[in-house]
């Protein structure tokens, strides 16, 4: 039977700057016009949208990530400065190399300050943006209508999409699937009418997008496969095949450098081997390529997060890596007749490399927001394997149609459904515990999500006893239960679970640094300071051992010198540890002939933190040695202000009765630029 000519298939689809179909109407020349069926299915995207993330504009943030990205994010407070702009560019923190998603953040933050309603609604508008650059970019790609609106209606309104929507710290995301569509637009409009212009707003488009998310980095690879399908640039152009990899060099160069800071970025969160072995990861890998794909199928036990396993069964390993080589054979026996099937799943696959878990960072075995944009190949391998049945099979259009638009429909009453639990982080875990009451992670995040708030610790307690009793052998588990007993004033139990997570990762810096902490807690400096110290010896970047080693050195006069060489070591590793600055500050005080050094170390803790009374303190104190006491009553009433006591009331008091006539500089306390300097009190 032959091929139906306004769904051409198998064979060679027309020129994308030629007609397109029957009722196609894209003149070369004007590029971005829209045929009125083309708009429909695009209002109708946005309608299904707006339908299944309705409610997420009522929802707060949750504690996991949106604290450190956004809501207790000190550079978002700070708004637009010179330091805040090298933060954007430079910095590593948390763990990523993102730019363009801390840059969003900030706008955001100065637009709509620490609340969540407006950053949602942001998130799914982004997204709406997305759906509908794929929409037109398969459709001015291929030449046809219902398998693109097919694929972008699953992008749209999938139940895997919802982590990576409604969650705002997954900004990173969504902007970096937008950028990735954007860019395979600006290629279709070069491999159309190659020109050095539009070559270059492709690297452009590309390059913001690895400033999203990192994940984009496979996008050159992809390139190669679009050019095999739906271009097929070798078929239709004199283009030698030297000239197609030459003109992805650059993208592969941006790609390479990416991963490079990414790694740089990430070397602390990534779990060793000897916490998740090569062969374990592997064999995960494996099973996580068919876990997403029945998940796109059935989306009904979806949350967050998936605990990693123990092991993986011999058996499952062996059937899907033999699944594996199967599927991947038969999709390149049929490159000829049918690739869309070579392309899709090799899209689906390449792109899920950056995120398999080889290189694992985080304690998840998967997640859903890695399938974003992912599940877009397998969603082309599902439409125009569709497309090809009912155009050989006339008499089934109908009903594939109709199963088509209905599996749409559940998805977006399954996708509404998901979005609850997202409204906050205790809905969120206690959903993922209901699920799978037997995932440690579900319940150690619910440890953390508690308050800090001594009403809450024991439930803290109790939440992450669940977790180490589920898996022993999770260091973090014990590492945080230890925090939260610790809290609860079990100040002995807390090291027994400290001593317990450095014996599972004897190698951790932050381990043994905690463990030093709670020593201090304990009264025991000796162990203490052995513990920064080691803490320090494995991470030679961390900061914060030096600084604790410093304050405990302090204590003993005869090392002083020894203290400050420790607390001027945390400050060279980390300059915005405002807690060193302070330590470093305070220890200059009481250092003969170094009271003045003391204030440079005092106005870089209230950079950090304006609200540091500890550091409004000190200055007071140097101020008052030294006579400036109009700076030092400033400093001494900020420091009531933020937290007032009667004794320092007092002290206020009598200092302004003492010095009626003083006029108190209004910026003394609050700018931390103010001229309290070396030369003024000499």
């Amino acid at each position: 039977m032959s091929q139906s000519p306004a769904e051409p298939l198998a064979e060679l689809p027309p020129h994308p700057a030629e007609a397109l179909d029957e009722t196609a109407e894209v003149p070369r020349r004007r590029f971005f016009r829209i045929p009125r069926p083309d708009l429909l299915i695009s209002l109708s995207l946005i309608l299904l949208i707006v339908v299944a993330y309705w409610r997420v504009y009522g929802f707060n943030f949750v504690g996991l990530d949106d604290s450190f990205y956004v809501f207790k994010n000190k550079h978002l407070a700070e708004g637009f400065t010179l330091s805040n702009l090298d933060w954007i560019l430079y910095s590593f923190d948390p763990d990523n190399w993102f730019p363009l998603t801390r840059l969003s953040h900030l706008i955001d933050y100065q637009l709509w300050g620490p609340k969540p309603s407006w950053m949602h609604v942001e998130n799914v508008a982004i997204h709406a943006l997305s759906t509908l650059l794929l929409f037109g970019f398969l459709r001015r790609a291929t030449g046809v209508r219902w398998p693109c609106a097919f694929v972008a209606a699953l992008f749209a309104i999938h139940p895997l999409h919802v982590e990576s929507v409604a969650w705002v710290a997954e900004r990173k995301d969504v902007l970096c699937a937008f950028f990735w569509f954007a860019t395979l637009w600006a290629w279709l409009r070069y491999v159309e009418r190659p020109a050095p212009r539009r070559y270059f707003d492709t690297l452009v488009l590309f390059s913001l997008g690895l400033m999203a998310k990192p994940m984009i980095v496979t996008l050159p690879c992809l390139l190669i496969l679009l050019d095999l399908w739906p271009f097929r640039r070798s078929e239709r152009y004199p283009v030698s095949l030297r000239r197609l990899i030459l003109e992805k060099i650059p993208f592969f160069a941006l790609s390479g450098a990416t991963i490079l800071f990414t790694m740089m970025a990430q070397r602390a969160a990534v779990q060793p081997l000897d916490n998740l072995s090569l062969a374990l990861r592997f064999e995960n890998a494996l099973v996580t390529i068919f876990s997403y794909i029945g998940e796109m199928f059935w989306p009904v036990h979806l949350w967050i997060p998936y605990a990693y396993p123990t092991s993986v069964p011999a058996g499952t390993v062996a059937a899907v890596a033999v699944g594996f080589l199967l599927i991947s054979a038969a999709v390149l026996l049929q490159r000829r007749a049918r690739p869309f099937l070579a392309v899709g799943w090799f899209w689906y696959v390449g792109t899920l490399i950056p995120v398999i878990g080889l290189v694992q960072v985080g304690p998840q075995s998967h997640a859903d927001r890695y399938m974003y944009v992912p599940m877009v190949g397998l969603s082309i391998m599902l439409a125009w394997g569709i497309s090809e049945l009912a155009s050989r099979l006339p008499r089934l259009r109908v009903v594939l149609a109709g199963a088509a638009a209905a599996f749409c429909l559940c998805l977006t009453g399954l996708t509404w459904s998901q979005t609850q639990y997202w409204d906050n982080t205790d809905v969120l875990f206690r959903h993922a515990i209901e699920m799978d009451p037997r995932n440690y992670l579900a319940w150690l995040y619910l440890a953390m999500s508690q308050p800090d708030d001594p009403a809450y610790y024991d439930d803290a307690v109790r939440y992450a006893q669940n977790a180490v009793r589920l898996n022993p052998l999770s260091a973090d588990g014990h590492n945080n239960l230890a925090i939260y007993l610790t809290h609860a004033g079990k100040v002995d139990e807390g090291l027994a679970e400290y001593r317990k997570s450095v014996q599972i990762r004897p190698r951790s810096a932050l381990g043994h640094y905690n463990l030093g902490v709670a020593f201090v807690h304990a009264n025991r400096s000796p162990e203490a300071m052995d513990e920064f110290r080691l803490s320090a010896r494995l991470d030679p970047t961390f900061a914060s051992p030096h600084n604790d080693l410093g304050v405990e050195l302090f204590k003993i006069p005869a090392r002083r010198a020894e203290s400050i060489h420790e607390l001027e070591t945390a400050i060279r590793l980390d300059n915005d540890l405002g807690r060193a600055h302070m330590n470093l500050g305070m220890a200059l005080i009481d250092t003969p002939g170094r009271l003045v050094d003391a204030i440079p170390q005092f106005k870089e803790a209230l950079r950090v933190d304006p609200r540091d009374i500890k550091a409004h303190l000190g200055m007071a104190t140097v101020c008052m040695k030294t006579g400036l006491w109009p700076e030092a009553i400033a400093h001494l009433d900020a420091a009531q202000r933020i937290a007032p006591t009667p004794e320092r009331q007092a002290l206020l008091n009598r200092m302004i009765d003492d010095h009626p006539n003083l006029v108190i500089p209004p910026d003394a306390a609050s700018d931390p630029t103010h001229d309290v300097t070396i030369n003024t009190i000499h």
